[in-house]
């Protein structure tokens, strides 16, 4: 496994750790950003030596992987920073003080339009002046971090599609908070309700199974960006099927334990996914 790769893997590793811990949010958020610079830092020491194989290469890490942690830092900060600083007062106050946040992110989104829909549609004509180091001509509105100005670390625009991938964390981060506003101001309980059409939807193969998968869609970053939880994921799963999961962790520790396929039910499903697709041909 190269360095980047490890250096990344790490990196998912020390934030799942730390969302495991029984600390405070606050606390956790803290730990998390330290996580976020600290493995940027590792990777921009690195890229001072390291010469990528090919422009493809180059590509990949500086429109997928650096902004993916870049993002995921920013929106830690901005959640530490509306935990801090979000009013004490009624519902009304703390719903306005949200809107007024949304309404800036609304705003900085439309000053790069054209590139937020680029992103977005994961466009690749103009991949290689955005996403290569040399090619800083194309100027845009940026609320820089010292991160943005390295030549050696940062293209004309990797650093504005980690502000699209924060865009996407905060925009369902205050959804949510707006949501909870709603649900106290009306008194509500939040219950859960299991449709009918989910009713029979039973897990027929092992709980083993089921997690390998849970973890699978975690670290892909399928669900929110890779910054879903596994507790949340598994108590889902659970409702969904009708399963009790027990300790998630611990399974997947016996997982990775495994000298043989520790991917089995993945490969299962590439199999029968692949025999499926055949079988009209």
């Amino acid at each position: 496994m190269n360095t980047i790769a490890l250096s990344i893997e790490n990196y998912c590793n020390a934030l799942l750790k730390i969302e495991n811990s029984s600390l405070t949010e606050e606390t956790n958020l803290k730990a998390c950003i330290i996580a976020s610079k600290d493995c940027l830092d590792q990777l921009r020491k690195h890229l001072r030596e390291f010469k990528f194989p090919n422009k493809e290469a180059e590509i990949i890490f500086f429109k997928y992987q650096k902004p993916q942690i870049y993002g995921n830092l920013k929106f830690l900060v901005s959640k530490l920073m509306y935990l801090s600083e979000k009013p004490n007062g009624n519902i009304q106050k703390q719903r306005d003080y949200i809107n007024r946040i949304l309404k800036k992110i609304e705003a900085r989104k439309k000053r790069n339009i054209e590139f937020f829909k680029y992103y977005k549609h994961d466009e690749t004509s103009f991949d290689d002046k955005y996403f290569t180091r040399g090619n800083n001509q194309l100027e845009l509105y940026s609320n820089t971090m010292h991160l943005d100005n390295d030549p050696e670390f940062s293209t004309s625009h990797d650093c504005k599609a980690a502000e699209i991938i924060a865009y996407d964390l905060l925009t369902n981060f205050y959804a949510n908070e707006l949501n909870k506003l709603h649900l106290e101001e009306n008194h509500l309980n939040i219950k859960e309700v299991k449709p009918t059409i989910l009713k029979d939807l039973a897990w027929t193969a092992s709980k083993t199974d089921l997690i390998e998968l849970i973890f699978a869609l975690k670290s892909s970053g399928a669900l929110k960006n890779g910054n879903s939880e596994i507790k949340k994921l598994g108590e889902i799963c659970e409702e969904l099927f009708g399963i009790e999961l027990g300790n998630l962790h611990k399974t997947f520790e016996q997982i990775k334990a495994r000298k043989k396929d520790p991917t089995k039910f993945l490969d299962k499903l590439t199999v029968s996914l692949s025999y499926e697709i055949n079988a009209g041909l």
